[in-house]
């Protein structure tokens, strides 16, 4: 499944995606080959039960969608996803199955539609807005839950990482230094993981 890329700056210039255009120009009968690979990511996720908090916007969601398949398919619930994107109606490409897995009580999605409103609204602004779940998940006795990001490397990670530190800070009553230090030692747990790339 891929979104083509196609929008307006708000100088109303058209911007397109090179590679998404020139793929979505292609015809069967051109007979052009477009060789494509896997590569193995630095994310490990759980074997178990253990909740999940997912942090994807845009093709971050990527490594996610097949993990809360498997899940699913294992009816392992509590798995928290944020997704982020410009439009819901153009690049919300899941959201039927996001959906259908909610109304099975296997998924829990917040959403950012940056572009659908006047105020760009990210990830971050969510993940800030949810501070109570994600403090209540962060907090657990057995200090099992695992957050995990991934998407575009120029400042998601280090908005999102700073996003959660202030939650950890208003909803645990911590300094910024106490919050600092507890979202550094989930990181030295790898019990918080980022892959980004650019």
């Amino acid at each position: 499944m891929m979104a083509v890329v196609k929008y307006k700056t708000k100088l109303v210039r058209p911007r397109e995606g090179l590679c998404s255009n020139w793929i979505a120009s292609l015809k069967p009968e051109d007979g052009i080959r477009i060789p494509i690979w896997t590569k193995k990511g630095t994310i490990s996720f759980p074997s178990t039960g253990t909740p999940v908090i997912m942090i994807g916007p845009g093709t971050g969601v990527a490594p996610f969608r097949s993990f809360i398949q498997e899940r699913a398919a294992h009816n392992i619930g509590d798995n928290l996803l944020f997704f982020g994107c410009r439009y819901e109606s153009q690049d919300f490409l899941c959201k039927d199955e996001w959906q259908n897995l909610q109304d099975q009580s296997l998924l829990q999605i917040v959403t950012a539609f940056s572009r659908d409103q006047e105020d760009k609204i990210y990830v971050q602004h969510r993940i800030k807005e949810s501070a109570a779940i994600l403090w209540s998940l962060m907090n657990r006795n057995d200090k099992s839950t695992r957050i995990y990001v991934a998407g575009n490397a120029k400042q998601m990670p280090t908005d999102v990482r700073e996003a959660l530190c202030s939650v950890v800070q208003s909803e645990g009553r911590m300094s910024e230094e106490e919050a600092e230090r507890f979202i550094s030692e989930m990181e030295r747990r790898r019990l918080l993981q980022m892959e980004t790339w650019s």
